[in-house]
């Protein structure tokens, strides 16, 4: 467990707010939320394998999101800005006994870490060590039981009001959660800050926007939902409660002006601007958990970033994206979900100047791996070249390229029987078997005909359906898993008219003599799933592929595709809900006990 705390032990003066910022009722100073944050466990060994096991990177990626959820907080639609003062960061390599994870049950795991907070928080609000607001950033996937049943909608909770009360200043928020199918959740990525920021409004006083008030329930951060696209300014019933914390918590008004341990300190390091280093590539690499993923383009970036990877099927939100992401060409940056100019210059705060991560920049070397072979009969061998995208820019071209290869000695060296296609496509459906309820494990599979207009379909697995009715491809509930719905690169899979033979790579049957360009293969079909099914984001429950979608994957017993194009009245109903509203959560918060704030009613508020 790593454990950074502040340094200083220069003790604060409780009244040091008092005799230098107020005036009557009116009080100006600067709002500090003294802050601590917890990683668990689970959440740590997500993210480190994605930061090459390397605990400063794991480091460097929570100052980043924590120096974003700042630029929330500083963002002219609050009203007044708020900082961030990291007092404590501690990364969880083992859970704690103390703290022990519930399952991810959310109102006994709220329950336990506001009990770890205050047993761990130094008494006393002068202590430079004690904090005013702790966040627990876990990897579980939160339920609620309701009426006995787990609903699965919630990301976070917090009480509400509960800040300055080291009962109550305590909440807690998904960040790297994917479903058990390994599609992401809006908690997956770095859309996580919005969730991280909205429970800490809510311990603020902050209520759901249309909850008691006025304000519409879309569209700002405190909407009672959370999506993937926008929400990322603040509503005017958030800017009131805004305008009234300098009176009603006073520990907010003590921040001090001494230096904290400089690997705390987020916005020397960021400026407010976490997206300059963690760039859109990075932050799509760390949603699909994928060092291939990519940004798909630069369009509406700001509002909702588009993921791709070259191994998944369509594309992904990651949300909007981290402020100061590159989101035009001519060099403009995201604020708030907006594309505005750059500022020219880099502000320099203390000792520490933001800078961008130093190394390497552009592509490295191709690394070629070895040739590999499924063995299968009439096929070939397949070796793939990767590079790596180092620095802040996205590189041009792919991160992959690859050639067939002869599998002559591999097959007998390992002394691998060379398959059937059948027989090959019989072993993969016995594995689908166990993620697929509907494929028939033991009744086998076949290879389709190549099709000119879907390159990909001669190159899938086809698995007989329970039913026993016809053949299937599991590619989109395969999509997030990491289990192969396809046939190995160099699966032979045509012969044209002029005799030229066809091999699998990259998903896509295609000539033996073509070469990969610049960009990813999408296909005119491909597009146009891409556009019925919208993004593949994770929804709160299982979904299934509507009927004709399932014919649009399906072959008949006599090998023939049940249907070869998706027209735009045959996917209406795979459209996926509007973004947010399956994820509506309106009891993400808990009131605080009346007989606690009748007791403790005036032990915050501003002296007169």
């Amino acid at each position: 467990m790593q454990r950074i705390e502040g340094l200083s032990n220069r003790k604060k003066r409780s009244s040091d707010f008092e005799n230098k910022y107020r005036d009557g009722n009116n009080v100006t100073s600067t709002l500090t939320i003294e802050l601590a944050v917890f990683l668990d466990a689970a959440a740590y060994g997500l993210f480190l394998p994605r930061v090459a096991i390397n605990e400063d990177r794991l480091l460097e990626l929570l100052l980043a999101y924590i120096n974003n959820i700042q630029a929330l907080y500083h963002h002219p639609s609050l009203g007044r800005r708020i900082d961030l003062r990291l007092v404590r960061l501690e990364l969880m390599e083992r859970q704690p006994e103390e703290l022990a994870h519930l399952d991810g049950e959310r109102a006994q795991l709220l329950d336990t870490f506001c009990g770890y907070s205050k047993a761990n928080n130094p008494h006393g609000d002068e202590d430079p060590r004690h904090w005013d607001l702790a966040l627990y950033l876990s990897g579980l996937d939160f339920y609620a039981l309701e009426d006995g049943k787990r609903n699965p909608v919630t990301m976070g909770l917090a009480p509400v009001g509960g800040v300055c009360w080291p009962e109550y200043s305590c909440v807690i928020a998904e960040f790297g959660v994917s479903n058990r199918f390994g599609k992401p959740y809006p908690s997956a990525g770095f859309t996580s800050i919005y969730i991280a920021a909205h429970e800490i409004a809510h311990n603020l006083g902050m209520q759901h926007d249309s909850t008691g008030n006025d304000c519409p329930r879309d569209g700002y951060i405190m909407s009672p939902s959370r999506g993937t696209e926008g929400e990322s300014q603040w509503s005017s019933c958030s800017r009131l409660v805004a305008s009234s914390l300098a009176t009603s918590k006073a520990c907010l008004l003590d921040g001090s002006d001494e230096p904290v341990d400089h690997r705390l300190e987020h916005e020397g390091r960021y400026g407010s601007r976490p997206g300059r280093t963690w760039t859109a590539k990075h932050q799509c690499e760390l949603l699909l958990r994928d060092r291939e993923a990519v940004a798909d383009s630069l369009e509406e970036i700001c509002r909702a970033l588009r993921c791709r990877s070259p191994s998944r099927t369509g594309f992904y939100l990651a949300g909007p994206a981290l402020d100061g992401t590159k989101c035009s060409e001519m060099g403009a940056e995201c604020t708030a979900g907006e594309c505005l100019a750059r500022e020219e210059e880099w502000q320099q705060i203390g000792e520490h100047t933001m800078t961008t991560s130093p190394g390497p920049r552009g592509w490295s070397a191709w690394i070629e791996g070895k040739c590999e072979s499924g063995c299968i009969r009439g096929s070939l061998g397949y070796v793939e070249r990767k590079r790596t995208c180092h620095g802040e820019e996205a590189c041009p071209g792919l991160s992959f390229d690859g050639r067939l290869c002869k599998d002559g000695r591999i097959c007998e060296k390992s002394q691998r029987k060379r398959l059937s296609i059948e027989e090959f496509a019989g072993k993969r459906c016995l594995e689908y078997k166990s993620h697929v309820a509907d494929i028939d494990g033991a009744a086998g599979g076949l290879q389709a005909s190549h099709e000119e207009s879907r390159p990909w379909v001669a190159c899938a697995v086809f698995c007989k359906t329970r039913n026993a009715l016809s053949y299937y491809s599991p590619r989109l509930e395969l999509n997030d898993l990491g289990i192969n719905p396809y046939f190995p690169d160099g699966t032979w899979c045509h012969k044209d008219e002029r005799g030229e033979n066809y091999f699998c790579r990259r998903h896509h049957c295609l000539p033996e003599t073509f070469r990969f360009g610049k960009e990813l293969l999408v296909d005119e079909e491909e597009e146009k799933l891409e556009k019925r099914l919208g993004a593949m984001n994770a929804g709160p429950g299982d979904w299934r592929p509507p009927l004709d979608l399932r014919r649009y994957f399906g072959l008949g017993l006599d090998g023939k595709p049940l249907l070869t194009s998706l027209e735009s009245r045959l996917l209406e109903d795979a459209t996926p809900p509007k973004d947010g509203e399956s994820w509506l959560d309106n009891k993400d918060y808990i009131e605080l006990p009346l007989d606690y704030l009748l007791r403790h009613r005036q032990t915050h508020a501003v002296p007169v």
